[in-house]
């Protein structure tokens, strides 16, 4: 890998175990929200944990991304 891609990685590529570790920080939050949530149900509340169940979603897509690359490079 050339530098400069080293570089852009290393900004906005966490290794897979950056991000795995990150998972748990998301966890707790989502798990807060949802008692918020069942406590005291609003539209807003509901729109925030929506959009924050999305964004889960998407830190588990990019950690298997991670992972996939990582696999790879210990493959090849």
């Amino acid at each position: 890998m050339n530098p400069a891609l080293q570089i852009y990685a290393a900004l906005y590529q966490p290794s897979a175990e950056q991000q795995a570790r990150a998972l748990a920080e998301v966890g707790d939050a989502i798990q807060a929200q949802m008692a918020a949530l069942s406590d005291d149900p609003t539209v807003e509340r509901a729109e925030a944990m929506a959009a924050n169940l999305l964004g889960a979603h998407r830190a588990v897509l990019r950690l298997r991304e991670a992972l996939l690359r990582r696999d790879a490079a210990h493959a090849g």
